[in-house]
């Protein structure tokens, strides 16, 4: 009996010894693959965010040269093309030599003569790291110092997409040393230009390094806790990780539902649970429900707005827009963004009797919209169609034609005005 109680206690010793040098070996290799997974996450998330900067920034450059445009062109209308490039890159300059990044990133601007490439296909317009190169041809035969021909695969990047992301060796800002970096460029179409932004890669691989150091840092600690606790560690990680799966699964819908059901800009419903909407309330109107009137609505000519003044005070006519119509309609009704400016409108409970005022308070509160962006005199109105659900409608896109065809008359009855 004593014997058979000390090989039991032998082989629990034996067993506890050989479960813990798998636990510690099990958890040594998890622990380095979670050191590198984090650290290559860090790399990629901080890679992503400095991309979105380098995405922002031209794209904010492009915002800025169409301003600089239009006002020059506005207080100088008999400027040649010539006048306003130079005005532009007059303004472009000034403002890449002033702007400073702590992460060494620059932009630069240089204009194609030639989309077919070769010899003297582009020349250097700006450029704040090689400011003496200003005025030099490019060719995309050049090779760099990775060998590639960093300008011909930039070339074909604008050519085919308009814009590229691409790696290449290239000197630091205010500095000979060169090293890889990454780089965002887009073609600017009204002057042929390149805009481009980059930034060095080994400032971003400073984060990589960062975050592996500080794994190491930790990892015999967690070693010696989990080589205790293995098991009960194991299933409260996997609890807690289907847990925070399904909270994140359940977030990450309702973000998506949310995306797919607003307008991003107006905050109206979109188009697609839109016609969700529309759909459900035809099966009501089938089942019974009565005098759920359509209201099919543009702004009238919107593409003056956006021509004349910009596409940003363009969206915020139609923003206001969209608030001019929830300012005089109620909550249970429904406003969704069909497409561009045009607007459909869903209206719970409008007997025919009370139309007229309905469709007249509507059409005043748009009147009455009033932005700071747009001169005095220059108002925003709005052409309306109405139709009721009629048991002839086989769906809601039979009302919904009826209603653009009423939108089509109020047009032709030279707008600002309603029929149904």
């Amino acid at each position: 009996m004593k014997n058979e109680k000390k090989n039991d206690l032998i082989r629990s010793i034996i067993f506890v010894i050989i479960g813990s040098i798998i636990s510690l070996m099990v958890v040594s290799v998890f622990s380095s693959a979670v050191t590198g997974i984090s650290a290559t996450m860090t790399y990629d998330t901080t890679m992503a965010v400095k991309k979105t900067m380098l995405n922002e920034y031209v794209n904010n450059m492009i915002i800025f040269l169409d301003s600089v445009k239009d006002k020059y062109t506005s207080e100088n209308p008999d400027a040649s093309d010539d006048d306003v490039e130079n005005a532009l890159l007059v303004a472009a300059r000034e403002r890449i030599y002033s702007e400073k990044h702590e992460d060494g990133a620059y932009m630069w601007i240089q204009k194609v003569l030639d989309y077919n490439g070769g010899d003297n296909y582009a020349i250097r317009l700006i450029h704040p790291n090689l400011s003496d190169t200003e005025g030099c041809y490019l060719s995309t035969n050049e090779v760099n110092q990775m060998g590639m021909k960093a300008y011909e695969i930039e070339l074909n990047g604008i050519k085919s997409d308009g814009e590229i992301f691409q790696n290449y060796a290239f000197k630091k800002l205010d500095s000979d040393d060169v090293t890889e970096k990454v780089s965002y460029a887009k073609l600017y179409e009204p002057f042929d230009w390149i805009i481009c932004m980059g930034v060095n890669l080994d400032d971003i691989e400073h984060y990589r390094r960062q975050a592996q150091e500080n794994m190491h840092s930790y990892q015999m600690i967690v070693l010696s806790a989990i080589a205790i606790t293995w098991l009960l560690m194991l299933f409260m990680m996997l609890f807690l990780y289907r847990r925070a799966g399904l909270k994140e699964f359940e977030k990450k819908n309702k973000e998506l539902r949310s995306k797919l059901n607003s307008d991003v800009l107006t905050g109206a419903d979109s188009r697609v649970h839109g016609e969700h909407l529309l759909k459900n309330e035809f099966d009501d109107f089938k089942k019974g429900k009565k005098d759920t009137l359509l209201l099919m609505m543009d702004v009238d000519f919107f593409k003056q707005f956006n021509d004349g003044y910009g596409h940003e005070v363009g969206d915020k006519v139609l923003k206001a827009f969209v608030n001019a119509i929830r300012d005089c309609t109620r909550s249970s009704d429904s406003i969704i963004r069909w497409g561009g400016d045009e607007f459909v409108v869903i209206l719970q409970n409008v007997p025919r009797q009370i139309l007229d005022p309905i469709a007249d308070k509507i059409i005043q509160s748009i009147r009455s919209i009033r932005l700071e962006d747009l001169p005095e005199g220059v108002n925003i109105t709005s052409s309306m169609g109405f139709a009721y659900f009629n048991d002839s409608d086989m769906d809601y896109k039979s009302t919904l034609s009826r209603a653009d065809e009423a939108l089509y008359r109020a047009k032709q009855d030279g707008r600002d005005n309603w029929k149904i």
